[in-house]
């Protein structure tokens, strides 16, 4: 169900600077770059917001 999840982290392109930290640090591997539900491992994501805590320039 997490596909038609309503709560989903997503990625502002205009301030990531892609350092690749948000995807070293989630423990479920998905790619929170990508704001497409077809993002990968994207349905895996347990929104632990490890991705959040940790991007250097706020983009998520």
């Amino acid at each position: 169900m997490s596909f038609y999840a309503l709560l989903r982290v997503k990625c502002d392109k205009d301030k990531c600077v892609s350092c690749g930290k948000c995807k070293r640090i989630c423990p479920m591997d998905v790619d929170v770059t990508d704001n497409s539900r077809k993002r990968k491992n994207g349905t895996e994501c347990i929104l632990c917001m490890e991705c959040v805590k940790n991007c250097p320039k706020k983009a998520l």
